[in-house]
């Protein structure tokens, strides 16, 4: 089957498509300017600090080491920090974005590493690729922004060989941050006061998100049942979300150290991993 040609973006996706033109990922948080060699380094740092994601975490569920030769496709490549992992141990990797600025901020990433990777803005649902072409397939953190992901799953199905493997992470549903934490927000926070718990959740990537989505471990599951063979795990839990308060916080860390791997990140953190496997004996139905 060839590739699907694009469709117009709907009024809904082009929405969506101007705030991340305009807010690149953690940019805002940031203090050098996106695509300078400066701030790289300082997003990474920021992405592996250990209240985050640790590179040794990160490579626990993407395998970079052992990823040479392989083909990985990102799905939202954000600034490239996924890819430039999977580059760096061998694989040959493509990544593609909702918005032309994530495609240039990855592209300067490879280009100041010296690495070698194919970058396309795409409409947010169709993949400009062959059947059966990726052997990994990861979207991070991207499509618990888009209304109905399913489309993208049926996508990222067909460009998978099959026993290719599916990486995604998700908000989760029965984390602290979202049963809790935003509640809390919302009754003492001035700027979550009188919002409802979908427009707190919204907030989470910028005042002016248009939309974020929470998902279950049987949703996250549900959306990938054309799969087989699926895993989940959790992490990310901060004392800042724990407490709140500064003093507490910094107390927190010096005698606790961080708590994202720990035994309640593992039952309330925020993101959801699932990993999933495409059928080796037939393409099932998406």
């Amino acid at each position: 089957m060839a590739p699907k040609s694009p469709d117009p973006l709907s009024t809904e996706t082009e929405t969506i498509r101007k705030f991340w033109d305009a807010n690149p990922v953690a940019a805002e948080g940031i203090e050098y300017e996106p695509g300078t060699p400066e701030f790289f380094a300082r997003f990474d740092a920021v992405r592996e600090a250990e209240d985050c994601e640790p590179y040794e975490y990160s490579n626990q569920v993407h395998g970079y080491d052992s990823a040479a030769g392989k083909r990985v496709l990102d799905v939202g490549c954000g600034n490239g920090y996924v890819l430039d992992r999977y580059a760096r141990q061998g694989a040959e990797v493509c990544g593609v974005d909702l918005t032309a600025r994530a495609v240039e901020l990855s592209r300067k990433r490879f280009e100041i590493a010296g690495l070698k990777g194919s970058f396309q803005q795409i409409d947010g649902v169709h993949l400009p690729f062959p059947d059966r072409h990726f052997d990994i397939v990861c979207s991070m953190g991207v499509l618990h922004h888009i209304p109905d992901p399913r489309p993208t799953i049926d996508e990222i199905f067909r460009v998978l060989k099959p026993g290719g493997e599916v990486i995604l992470m998700l908000y989760y549903r029965y984390s602290y941050k979202y049963m809790i934490l935003f509640r809390l927000k919302r009754l003492l926070d001035p700027r979550y006061r009188g919002k409802s718990q979908q427009q707190a959740l919204n907030m989470n990537d910028g005042a002016d998100c248009p939309l974020a989505m929470v998902y279950s471990k049987s949703e996250a599951i549900s959306l990938l049942r054309a799969f087989e063979k699926h895993q989940t795990r959790l992490n990310q839990l901060t004392w800042r979300q724990l407490f709140l308060v500064g003093p507490l916080v910094r107390a927190a860390a010096r005698w606790f150290g961080s708590p994202s791997d720990t035994w309640l990140a593992r039952r309330l953190g925020w993101n959801l991993y699932i990993t999933a496997r495409k059928p080796e004996a037939q393409e099932a139905n998406a």
